[in-house]
C-alpha cells in the first residue's frame, strides 16, 4: 500500500491520533513495520506538523505500542465472551475447547472486523521484530483474558513441568498469529468466497495446538530446562 493510498482511507472526523493509528496499522500491514517511516504515517494522515507524532505518542515505539494496545483491549472483550460460554455450556474440562475459545477469539476478529486483517498482520511483524518493545505500552488488564486461557490450561495439564507448559502456552500464543498472519498475507481478508478455507484453517490450527499442547513430554524436555528466551 503506498502513502496516497492510505491516505485515501483517513477519515475526517477522527482525531489526530486515531488517524496516525488507523493510517499506521494499514500501512505497518501493507509495507512492513521497519520499512514505513514517522513522516510517510504523518503526511499520509494529512499531518504537516512533523512534531504531531512526538507530541501524541512520544515516540515510534509508543506509537506502535498504541496501535497495538487498542485492538489487545478489544480482543480481550471478545476472547473473555467465549470463555464465559465454554464456562457457562460446562465445557471447560477440555484442552481442545479452551484452546478452540482463544484461537477463535482471534479468528472472529479478523474474518468480522475491518480492521482484523491489518492488525494480525502487524502483530506478527511485532512479534518477530528483535527492535519491538511494545509491551510496557500495554494495560495489564487487557491481557487478562489469556492470562484466563492460561490458568484454565494449566487446570487440565498438571503434569506438564513449569517451564514445558510455558513454553506452549507460549507457542500456541505465537503461532495462532503466525498462521492467521500467512493465510491473510496468501488469500487476503476473508470474504464469502474464502471464508469455508477460513474456517478449515481455524479448525486444524485448534487440531494441532491443542494436540501438542497436551502431548507427552519427552525425556530432555522433563529434565533439562529451556533456554532462557529474551523475547517473552
Amino acid at each position: 500500500m503506498t502513502v496516497d493510498a492510505a491516505a485515501d482511507d483517513v477519515h475526517p472526523g477522527a482525531d489526530t491520533p486515531t488517524q496516525m493509528l488507523d493510517v499506521a496499522e494499514r500501512l505497518f500491514a501493507a509495507n512492513g513495520i521497519d520499512k514505513v517511516s514517522i513522516r510517510e504515517i504523518l503526511r499520509a494522515s494529512g499531518q504537516s506538523n512533523l512534531s504531531a507524532a512526538h507530541y501524541h505518542f512520544g515516540s515510534r515505539e509508543a506509537l506502535i505500542g498504541a496501535l497495538m494496545a487498542r485492538r489487545i483491549r478489544e480482543i480481550n472483550i471478545v476472547r473473555h465472551r467465549y470463555l464465559d460460554e465454554l464456562e457457562s455450556s460446562g465445557r471447560d474440562t477440555s484442552v481442545h475447547a479452551v484452546v478452540s475459545a482463544t484461537v477463535s477469539a482471534l479468528g472472529g476478529v479478523v474474518k468480522s472486523m475491518p480492521w482484523g486483517p491489518d492488525y494480525v498482520r502487524v502483530a506478527a511483524q511485532v512479534i518477530l521484530s528483535p527492535r519491538s518493545q511494545v509491551r510496557p505500552y500495554f494495560d495489564p488488564g487487557t491481557m487478562s483474558g489469556q492470562i484466563r486461557c492460561r490458568a484454565m490450561l494449566r487446570r487440565l495439564l498438571p503434569q506438564l513441568p513449569p517451564q514445558v507448559f510455558k513454553d506452549r502456552v507460549w507457542i500456541l500464543n505465537n503461532e495462532t498469529a503466525y498462521g492467521m498472519a500467512r493465510w491473510i498475507h496468501a488469500h487476503g481478508p476473508v470474504t464469502p468466497l474464502n471464508s469455508r478455507r477460513f474456517a478449515a484453517l481455524i479448525r486444524n490450527t485448534v487440531d494441532f495446538l491443542a494436540a501438542g499442547l497436551a502431548a507427552p513430554v519427552g525425556e530432555s524436555g522433563a529434565v533439562e530446562p529451556a533456554p532462557k528466551d529474551v523475547s517473552r
